[in-house]
């Protein structure tokens, strides 16, 4: 398995997160509007915290948390495609939930289709909710303790 790295993301990250978002099939697996461009990316660092996943130095997918309320985030990420396969994801998860504060809970949805993320997120300890709101999705949720 490679070694992998987290960090917040910067402005000198942005045209190499524009270059994963230029795959459709990357930005429709994470549910992305987002223009691939480095300037839609520097809106969407200051909306959400983004940190980058970087994997031989080499900028390979991003993980984000957006608020939904005072109690819960809700956890983002997508992997530039030819690193599909490898474990980077469910590392990069991992070492996100180890930085969390005790008491963060997290939700993720996820398409019933796309089963690679729900395994990276139950490899992460989450459990499966069924999420009512929307038809064809999933909620994981996880309280960290």
């Amino acid at each position: 398995m490679p070694a992998i790295k987290l960090n917040m993301a910067t402005s000198d990250d942005s045209a190499d997160i524009a270059q994963i978002l230029a795959d459709p099939l990357v930005r429709q697996r994470a549910h992305l509007l987002v223009v691939p461009d480095p300037t839609a990316v520097a809106m969407l660092m200051h909306s959400v915290h983004l940190l980058t996943i970087r994997c031989d130095d080499r900028v390979v997918g991003i993980i984000t948390l957006d608020r939904v309320n005072a109690d819960c985030w809700e956890l983002g990420y997508l992997l530039n495609r030819a690193d599909w396969g490898q474990g980077i994801m469910t590392m990069a998860v991992g070492y996100l939930l180890d930085r969390l504060k005790p008491g963060t809970r997290l939700r993720a949805i996820v398409d019933d289709d796309n089963v690679a993320s729900q395994r990276v997120l139950a490899k992460n300890g989450f459990s499966q909710v069924r999420n009512d709101g929307e038809q064809g999705t999933w909620c994981f949720k996880k309280g960290l303790r």
